[in-house]
Order: structure tokens, then C-alpha cells, then sequence
């Protein structure tokens, strides 16, 4: 590791405060600390449209060939805030030993924001890697002003070195990992080079996205990863918003938009008796959860021509809460992805 980057590093340091929040002291300040809650999905922005999040580069690909003694190097600069070792104490931050995998805002004694606990699922490495990497645009109202880890390689270091530190270390990510990792990416790279305006869309509720059309990823979009985890109250919550649209009902009506009971894995435009759009019917799929997802995700880009005015609905946690949701409404539900 050069000098000038060490200099870059302290130099990081010393603008949050003090508090040497480099590397994974970064992650788990931004992950754990009080006042470091909200999650920011670079939807809710007021009046202007805010630019279109840049990609971030996977770390998945890199972790098994990562020198943890690198990351173990970074992690030195954290220990004022956080202790790594096994029952160690929480200091400013939480204990870190085995926060790979652990449910966010879940370590015994510690005093989390209400945005913390609210991520509802456990820490992956690509979550990880994506909050280095960036913390501001990934926890919203951050305290924090350090910038982020810029070098996907020094993330990897970090999150290797961290991998280490538990009892039962997770699984390095496999080919299909890797594979889904570098799709997203690509997706994130193209949303990213879309104008600011198509990423503007407020989150409001998705009447008609939940009906059948599917479209283009978000710079960061991993809420199938998130779906499992996700509370099926929150998406009934979500898809009550949607009712003056739809019926959710075995046998319901078709209203302005089709039934929707058992649309997970439905054939699109398929639904007896409701006249779909050329745009849906046009689709040639099944409804599975990553179709969904995408649709709700911005309707007009993925079923071109849908008359639907519903701009999309970009929190991650709230597609992956109605999808969790939406599966259970069904005779024979979809297995959850993993």
C-alpha cells in the first residue's frame, strides 16, 4: 500500500471526527453507529432530480485471492471505535466479531439507530463493499463525511480480513455468486448512464407495478437477496395502497388492473377476462420475483409502451417487502430465492 494512500487515509480519518473510520470501521460506524441509520437508496429527493448513483464495482469476484493481512492492516486504524475480537466489549460501535452475516442492529448491548435496525436483514459482503464504498449514498442521513473506499481492491482486502473474524466464516461467494454480482453490475452501469430525471422517481406506491409489467435495475438493487428477510406486514402495508387498483383475493374481481392472486409465476397477460396492454401480453414470460422486482422497480422501462403512469418504486426494502408479501398470496407459493 503506497504512502500517498496511507496519507489519503488519515487524512479520511481525521475529517469524520477523530474517529479512524477507514476501511471496515467505515462499514460498521455507518452500519451500527447511533446517527448513522437511515438507509439511502438515492430515491426521495425533493424538487430536483438528483443524479443517477454511479455502479460499484463487485467485490465477490476478488475475495478469494484478497490478502486479508491488508484488510487486517486498515482494520488496526477502527479499533478506537470498534473491538473485533470474540466477546469483546462494544465501544463507540458495536462489537465487529462475526458482523458478516448478522442481522443488522442485532449485537447484544448495543444502542442502534432506528435506521439501522430498520435494514431488516443480515449484512452480505456486496452490501458491505456497496457502504465503503460510499457511505452517504448508502445510509441516508449519515453523520459521517468520509467519502469512501474508491479502490474495489482495498474493499476486498477489508471484507476478507473481516470474513476471518468468526466463529464460523462465510461461505466465499461461488460461481453463480460472482456471476449475479458481475449481472448487477452491468445493470447498475447502465441505470447509472441513464439521465438524472429516470432516477428521480419518487417511492410511491406501486398499484399498477404489482399488475404485470417488469423493468430496468437501480445502482445498487439487491432486493432479491433481501426478500427472505423482508416482513410480509410491511408489504401488505405497501400493497393496501394498491387496492384501488387491484384485488389481492382468491377468485376477486379484475378492476383497473388485473387480480392479482398468484401472479408470482403466472404467465404474463395470461389472467382471465382482464384486457392486458400488447405491451405485457407482448413480454412472453412468467412472473417470477426478479421480473417483478424490475417492474416495479420502473414500469415504462421495462414493458415499452405500457400505458401504466406509475413512475416506479425505488427502495429495495419495499420491493422486497411486497414481493414477500405478494408470494404468500397464492394456493401453491414460489420457493423464496435465496
Amino acid at each position: 500500500m503506497s504512502s500517498s494512500l496511507e496519507m489519503n487515509k488519515i487524512a479520511a480519518a481525521i475529517l469524520v471526527g477523530g474517529m479512524l473510520t477507514l476501511g471496515i470501521g467505515i462499514v460498521s460506524n455507518g452500519i451500527y453507529h447511533p446517527g448513522h441509520g437511515e438507509k439511502a437508496e438515492g430515491e426521495g429527493a425533493p424538487a430536483a432530480a438528483p443524479e443517477a448513483p454511479a455502479a460499484i464495482e463487485p467485490v465477490s469476484k476478488l475475495l478469494a485471492s484478497a490478502d486479508p493481512a491488508k484488510g487486517a492492516e486498515i482494520a488496526k486504524k477502527c479499533t478506537t471505535c470498534h473491538d473485533f475480537t470474540k466477546g469483546g466489549p462494544n465501544k463507540v460501535g458495536p462489537n465487529l466479531w462475526g458482523v458478516i452475516g448478522r442481522q443488522a442492529g442485532s449485537h447484544e448491548g448495543f444502542a442502534y439507530s432506528d435506521g439501522v435496525k430498520a435494514l431488516g436483514k443480515p449484512w452480505t459482503y456486496e452490501m458491505i463493499n456497496h457502504f465503503i464504498a460510499g457511505p452517504k449514498n448508502y445510509v441516508s442521513g449519515t453523520k459521517m463525511t468520509f467519502a469512501g473506499l474508491p479502490k474495489v481492491e482495498d474493499r476486498a482486502e477489508v471484507i476478507a480480513w473481516l470474513r476471518t473474524q468468526s466463529d464460523s466464516p462465510e461461505a466465499l461467494p461461488s460461481d453463480a455468486d460472482i456471476k449475479a454480482a458481475e449481472d448487477q453490475y452491468k445493470k447498475d452501469q447502465e441505470a447509472a448512464a441513464k439521465p438524472a430525471a429516470a432516477a428521480a422517481a419518487p417511492a410511491a406506491a406501486p398499484a399498477e407495478a404489482a399488475a404485470g409489467g417488469a423493468s430496468g435495475g437501480d445502482a445498487f438493487k439487491p432486493s432479491l437477496s433481501m426478500i427472505a428477510a423482508a416482513d410480509p406486514a410491511k408489504g401488505a402495508e405497501i400493497a393496501g395502497k394498491c387496492k384501488a387498483c387491484h384485488d389481492f383475493t382468491k377468485g376477486g374481481p379484475n378492476k383497473i388492473g388485473p387480480n392479482l392472486w398468484g401472479v408470482i409465476g403466472r404467465q404474463a397477460g395470461s389472467h382471465e377476462g382482464f384486457a392486458y396492454s400488447d405491451a405485457v401480453k407482448g413480454l412472453g414470460k412468467s412472473w417470477d420475483f426478479a421480473a417483478i422486482d424490475d417492474f416495479i422497480y420502473s414500469p415504462k422501462d421495462y414493458a415499452k409502451g405500457t400505458k401504466m403512469t406509475f413512475i416506479g418504486l425505488k427502495k429495495p426494502e419495499d420491493r422486497a417487502a411486497l414481493l414477500r408479501w405478494l408470494r404468500d398470496q397464492s394456493d401453491s407459493p414460489a420457493e423464496l430465492p435465496k
